[in-house]
């Protein structure tokens, strides 16, 4: 069993946002060939009890489970961690999805494990969980008005705040789409076993 997660916040008003790259990750791998080898989307439905909307699929016999938590992003570990309890899954078997403001929007980046960096949907999970031991991509969203940065919490300045709750730019869109194809491929095949898994950085 695989669960991949894709962190966002709900609602119309944060479509398109930065912060909402979580979102459209697991969107757009809900429409993937590889997942749909029928060439039909995978549906979401509303969990309550687990406070997520949910599409499952197999492949080869394994499940997958593809979740965006309804929680807002600053609690998506309550989410989480009862889906995790559910499925008795093991941690390895967790995939998380979320920005990251450390890096420049055309680059992304697979860890195994580490510190939220600030990141206060990934620390939301950690303390769910209680660890931190989780695979993570991060998909870099930061641009020449805000910068890269070498702080180990660049979400905790003022203008970052604001700054992920924007919409990317008609300019800055297909960007973060292509970066979003192309992490779906390398992350379809280290979940299917045709590459290993490993902390990579990668860039379109």
């Amino acid at each position: 069993m695989k669960i991949i997660i894709g962190l966002g916040n709900p609602g119309k008003q944060y479509l398109g946002t930065r912060h909402n790259v979580g979102f459209e990750f697991i969107d757009m791998l809900a429409k993937h060939r590889r997942l749909n080898p029928v060439g039909k989307e995978l549906k979401f439905t509303s969990n309550r009890k687990f406070k997520a909307e949910i599409a499952e699929t197999q492949i080869a016999g394994e499940k997958y489970i593809l979740v965006k938590p309804s929680t807002f992003m600053n609690l998506s570990g309550n989410s989480v961690s009862k889906i995790i309890a559910f499925y008795k899954s093991r941690i390895e078997d967790l995939f998380v999805i979320s920005d990251d403001l450390d890096l420049p929007l055309g680059m992304s980046r697979v860890r195994l494990a580490g510190s939220s960096g600030g990141h206060k949907g990934l620390e939301s999970i950690a303390l769910g969980l209680g660890t931190d031991q989780f695979t993570r991509l991060r998909i870099g969203i930061a641009n020449h008005k805000i910068g890269t940065t070498n702080s180990d919490h660049p979400y905790e300045k003022p203008e970052a705040k604001i700054f992920v709750l924007e919409k990317f730019t008609s300019r800055e869109k297909p960007t973060i789409n292509k970066m979003i194809i192309k992490s779906i491929d390398i992350i379809i095949d280290c979940l299917t076993g045709r590459k290993e898994l490993t902390a990579t950085t990668f860039e379109i």
